[in-house]
């Protein structure tokens, strides 16, 4: 559990940074640039929420479980993204590039942290050895 807590504040981190950046899209290039920027930042933080609601599911059992909920996830994930894409261009005028630079900044970002978890997940006793 302190791992799965560890990667909630590495997500928030994240999260802060880019709002941070949309912010000041906002104050240098335009209103549409920072909606697009927040609006790829705000779906990014909705599928790290849902992925930490399948951790926390997953981690009573195994690894290969945790994997499968992630997996099962990806339909449900598409039709979020689905909605905020077609809702964010034609009702927040939003713009798209920078709608899609922020979402694969933070999907990166993202990756990274559930690719640390599910390594320290599955290679816990690599902490047990000392050395000589």
């Amino acid at each position: 559990m302190d791992n799965l807590k560890k990667a909630m504040w590495f997500t928030a981190i994240i999260t802060v940074i880019n709002v941070i950046i949309s912010f000041a899209l906002f104050s240098f290039k335009g209103e549409p640039e920072f909606r697009g920027y927040l609006t790829g930042t705000l779906l990014n933080l909705i599928f790290a929420i849902l992925w930490v609601l399948g951790a926390r599911k997953g981690m009573k059992s195994n690894t290969i479980v945790l994997l499968i909920i992630t997996l099962g996830g990806f339909p449900v994930r598409l039709g979020i993204l689905l909605v905020f894409a077609l809702g964010g261009l034609y009702l927040f005028q939003m713009d798209t590039t920078f709608f899609a630079l922020a979402f694969l900044v933070c999907t990166i970002f993202s990756l990274v942290i559930e690719v640390w978890f599910f390594n320290n997940l599955r290679f816990p006793e690599y902490k047990k050895f000392k050395a000589k």
